[in-house]
This record gives structure tokens, sequence and C-alpha cells, in this order.
């Protein structure tokens, strides 16, 4: 359906907050809204196709998963949905993960209603977006990131998430053991000695 959006985020004052801002100052019309990814794919399910929306907006964080598995659940199963990650997080391992994810933008909390309608608008029309200010901090990213393996690509975006050894273990379903070698692995292709030295030179957006 043209113009149409679901959002998905388990903080009801940004979905109905959002939902009322695009209804009442842009073209855009959100159909539905749902606090977990499960419900999300329920619904879809027992839509028509022609009834589908254009775009999902997704928060990262939804309680107890990452809007990134719905993301990736959405991209096998309705390819012709786009998704847009919607983040309180504009760090580049986040924007990595999203791409990675299959989103076709990504965009922070902090920006403006207006930033995001631009962002729909480029993403309807099959382009990826970005907010300026992410894009030289994550082209420079990628012309490194393919010196890594698939695997320790996932663990370079968790350290450039900040997350711990502990939560990367978690995450990915890999033993501690496993875990420090790629991430010693990773060190030696980025010639860092730590991960303080590793965030120093890839971690920040403005950098």
């Amino acid at each position: 359906m043209k113009n149409a959006l679901y959002i998905v985020d388990d903080h009801s004052i940004v979905r109905h907050g959002l939902k009322d801002w695009l209804e009442a100052n842009s073209s855009w019309k959100v159909i539905n809204t749902f606090t977990n990814s499960a419900d999300c794919m329920k619904a879809l399910e027992t839509t028509l196709t022609q009834d589908y929306p254009e775009i999902i907006i997704i928060d990262v964080q939804l309680i107890g998963e990452t809007g990134f598995s719905l993301c990736k659940k959405l991209n096998e199963k309705y390819k012709a949905i786009k998704c847009v990650m919607y983040s309180m997080y504009d760090t580049p391992g986040y924007i990595l993960q999203a791409k990675d994810s299959g989103a076709m933008g990504y965009i922070s909390k902090v920006a403006s209603e207006q930033e995001l309608v631009k962002c729909l608008e480029k993403v309807q029309k099959g382009e990826f977006y970005l907010e300026q200010k992410m894009i030289e901090a994550q082209t420079r990213l990628e012309t490194i990131t393919n010196i890594f393996s698939k695997q320790e690509r996932l663990v370079f975006e968790l350290i450039l998430q900040k997350k711990s050894n502990d939560d990367i273990v978690n995450e990915l379903f890999i033993s501690n053991r496993t875990v420090e070698n790629y991430i010693s692995r990773i060190y030696d292709k980025l010639d860092v000695k730590n991960r303080t030295e590793l965030l120093q030179k890839y971690g920040d957006v403005g950098k």
C-alpha cells in the first residue's frame, strides 16, 4: 500500500508520537503499530499482499530482542517491504549491523521529524539513507570491513556497540574462547593493541 507504514517500537510515546506527527504533517499513513516483532510478523501473515506497508520503522532495541533480527526476518519473507532502523544510537557499529540486516535506512531518534520524512522518501525510491553526520564515518568503516570474515565482522560490529565479551557470547551463541580468538584476529588486522584503541579509531560517528 503506497505511503503506508508500520512502526515497531516498545515505547508507547514514540509509537503514538511518530504516528500523530507523520499523519498530520506528511503524506505517510501509519496503518499499524507494534511493541514486538512477533506481533508484527503475525499481522503480516494475515494481511493481503496489496495491503502490506511500504516501509516498517523499527526500533533497534526491543524488549528481549533486537530490531535487527526482525529486519532480517522481514527481508527473508517479505522482500517488497523496506525497513528503516530508528535508534537512540548513532555509533557506527549499529549502522553496520543495520546494513547487514538488510535495512534501507538508519536514522537516530534525535533527528528532526523532517529528516525522518526525507529518509522515508529516499527509502521509498530504493535508496539507502543515512543522516549526513553518519556518512563520513560509515564510508571509512566500509573500506576496512572487507578484511574480515563474516563472523569477525559481526564481532567487530558488537565491539563498536561497546558490548562486552559476555554480551557478544550471548548475542552470537558462541563460546567465550571463540569470542576472544575473533577479537585477537580483529586487533591484528586493524593493528590495534586493545579495545580502547579500536574504539578511539573507529567507534565514533564524528571522527
